[in-house]
């Protein structure tokens, strides 16, 4: 049995009217200054993550949260990934070794648990993968990826990548699970220069375009439905809040945009501080915030691989059960008293996080979908 990891679970915090709310922050790119920013769940800044050029960071383009804690950023003048503490910030070191990458851009932990890495450069065009220790392990796609951004999996285990072009013909390229050129999916009738891209719980595959200034929606045999979101200027990075709300960077406008589940803008989540060319957005819980966890003796959640969770409790007491996909949306959230069960059968293989909030406190365990 292959065990499939998908996308690296981010343990986004979810909240609990009336009992708990654990905080999240928020990091955000300064593409112009090679620093990362960091802000609280209602936009407030809070300062510098990575103070400019910490590390020698470069331009940065993606950050990913290693399963040790780590922070690891790619930056576009830099040819290894760079790693750093996760709560103050710090330069560990570089990452990635055993290859010179060209401009690295955006990364995902992938089905087989390793890291991808995408490519801008025109020296070298393919998809890189890594182990989790920062060992080269091969170039992934059997074609060039030139100028590769988002990527995505979906349940078949096929590999979906963003390809910006010149801005103006980009296209969204298809590979089978074994790095095979399955051709395009999103061709250029309306797409133009494709950046983030993620599928939806009904399964519409959607696509920022820093071109057109839009999401876009496409159906699951790449057919075009409509706009999804409008009124921005040059969309890169996308995130997801607790309570569906997404977070969207635009270049254009030196911010990040605040957007409702079904499209509708909501305003700029975050401006000013001297952000420039925010092109990368990501949601995690909150450092600063001391969350005491219910004990593991309280709340069980077994097993831990397959596609049935029993959730049990040593009390009566209500408990709200939350269950997170590792893109950080929430896919499930019901209220029992005492014992619960999620049944998987319907989701994608993947890691998901469920959260148990009971008395006030919180049980979050790491499960792991597979057929």
């Amino acid at each position: 049995m292959k065990k499939l990891y998908f996308l690296l679970c981010l343990l986004p915090a979810c909240y609990l009217q009336g009992i708990a709310q654990t905080g999240v922050e928020i990091l955000v790119n300064n593409r112009s200054l090679g620093a990362v920013q960091k802000y609280d769940e209602t936009g407030k800044y809070l300062g510098d993550f990575i103070s400019p050029g910490g590390g020698g960071l470069s331009a940065p383009e993606d950050i990913l949260f290693h399963p040790d804690g780590t922070v690891l950023v790619t930056g576009n003048n830099n040819s290894y990934i760079k790693r750093y503490d996760s709560k103050t910030g710090a330069f560990i070191g570089d990452f990635s070794k055993g290859f010179v990458l060209n401009k690295p851009s955006k990364m995902s932990i992938g089905p087989d648990s390793l890291i991808y890495v995408t490519q801008w450069g025109s020296a070298q065009d393919k998809v890189v993968r890594f182990d989790l220790q920062g060992n080269y392990v091969d170039q992934f796609t059997s074609t060039p990826a030139p100028k590769g951004l988002g990527h995505v999996w979906d349940a078949k285990g096929n590999f979906y990548i963003s390809l910006y072009a010149n801005g103006g013909d980009g296209v969204v390229q298809r590979f089978d699970p074994m790095g095979n050129d399955m051709g395009v999916f999103v061709n250029t009738n309306i797409l133009q220069g494709p950046t983030n891209i993620w599928f939806d719980t009904n399964g519409d595959l959607l696509v920022e375009d820093w071109t057109l200034g839009k999401v876009l929606r496409y159906d699951s045999s790449g057919q075009y439905i409509s706009t999804f979101v409008t009124g921005m200027t040059n969309p890169e990075g996308i995130a997801f809040l607790p309570n569906g709300d997404m977070l969207i960077g635009d270049w254009g406008q030196d911010a990040v945009h605040l957007v409702k589940p079904d499209g509708t803008l909501l305003g700029l989540f975050c401006t000013g501080n001297g952000l420039t060319d925010p092109n990368c957005v990501k949601v995690r819980p909150a450092t600063s915030v001391n969350v005491e966890a219910v004990d593991k003796n309280v709340v069980f959640v077994v097993p831990t691989v397959g596609r049935q969770f029993l959730i049990s409790t040593h009390n009566t007491s209500p408990i709200q059960v939350s269950v997170i996909n590792s893109c950080g949306q929430q896919v499930e959230q019901y209220n029992t008293t005492g014992n619960g069960q999620w049944d998987a059968h319907s989701y994608p293989v993947g890691v998901y996080c469920i959260t148990v909030y009971t008395d006030g406190q919180r049980y979050t365990e790491r499960v792991l979908v597979i057929d």
